[in-house]
């Protein structure tokens, strides 16, 4: 199930549990009216889950294919507690968070690779329709071209091959590679180790899953689940296997009874700084608020990252195709052109 599907029904839940009507019969009316789309099919699924007398958490685990652990953990601590409405509104909060900061990766992508795409095109079509009326007009008056001319030329006997093929096949070998190791944790890992170590993008992916490792982990506080159990539900939730194999560890030694900052530190979870803000809040009791303050930080930092990508990268693309690919296509036609005019002048 994907944020957008979980937010909605989440709000849809939590509508209905503060309004007071049973859930059962208001989600089969809801699905009813949705029709079949993909939150109207999870609310007729998770009503004849209701239905069957099951409890609230257990139906959505069995209703919610895909869902990840920490939704069924904080159904059942709203159940618990009473209030399973606040609950809810925060799990579509939440949904929604990861939403948006996962927009931040293809936000900024998107426009870089629309410019360097359009680049190779344009490139492409130079070498398929301009450059080869240049060659046969330095070819009847037998010229002898520079080799950087000439390197162009032969470049340029395959210039579809070149500019459209060689990155297209470039960009699907990567694809195909990102999709086979993601289909073995040993090479997930792999897989985000590499990423991770990009500059600028590696920082920004990190502080996004951080963002929403510290979000997670504030709702399941605020919720009363044990701290070694929420690490672990925060953990599960990230697509970054690093992430989760450092949430695991550092469960293991808070549930040993060793404090948070230490345990934080030792595996990496997060900066120094924010291991030290942790501490100091579930020293004083007052963990959740030092979580929302460092999900805020990482945050801003994620989405200053993306902005920059945003707008930096796609300028010295420009740059880099304008001066450096385009000024060499004209210095490598032109030189010939002036060797022809001084030629002719003589």
């Amino acid at each position: 199930m994907n944020a957008e599907t979980l937010a909605a029904l989440s709000d849809e839940l939590a509508a209905l549990s503060r309004a007071g009507l049973p859930l059962d019969r208001g989600l089969a009316a809801l699905s009813t009216e949705l029709g079949g789309d993909a939150v109207g099919r999870a609310c007729r699924e998770l009503s004849r889950q209701l239905a069957a007398g099951r409890p609230i958490d257990e139906a959505m685990t069995l209703a919610l294919k895909g869902a990840p652990p920490h939704v069924a953990a904080l159904v059942r601590s709203g159940v618990i507690s009473g209030k399973l409405a606040e609950s809810l509104t925060r799990l579509g909060e939440h949904s929604r968070l990861r939403l948006r900061l996962s927009g931040l990766i293809l936000d900024a992508l998107f426009y870089p690779g629309l410019v360097l795409a359009f680049g190779l095109c344009i490139f492409a079509f130079l070498g398929t329709f301009v450059i080869p009326r240049f060659i046969s007009i330095f070819a009847d008056f037998g010229m002898r071209l520079p080799w950087i001319t000439q390197a162009l030329f032969a470049i340029n006997e395959y210039a579809v091959m070149v500019y459209l093929v060689v990155p297209a096949s470039l960009v699907g070998t990567l694809l195909l590679l990102r999709w086979v190791l993601l289909c073995f944790p040993a090479g997930r890992k792999i897989w985000w180790r590499f990423t991770g170590a990009i500059p600028i993008w590696g920082n920004m992916q990190r502080q996004i899953h951080m963002s929403l490792f510290y979000d997670l982990l504030g709702l399941l506080i605020i919720a009363e689940v044990p701290l070694h159990e929420a690490l672990r539900l925060s953990g599960s939730a990230s697509p970054d296997p690093l992430l989760t194999d450092a949430a695991n560890a550092a469960a293991a030694d808070i549930e040993a009874g060793k404090p948070l900052e230490p345990s934080l530190l030792e595996h990496h979870l997060g900066t120094p700084w924010a291991a030290w803000i942790a501490g100091v809040g579930a020293s004083q009791g007052k963990l959740a608020p030092q979580l929302e303050l460092l999900r805020e930080t990482a945050q801003r930092q994620a989405e200053w990252r993306a902005r920059w990508l945003h707008a930096v990268l796609p300028s010295v693309l420009l740059v880099f195709i304008g001066a450096g690919f385009i000024g060499l296509f004209l210095l490598s036609l032109f030189m010939p052109m002036f060797q022809l005019l001084n030629g002719l002048s003589s």
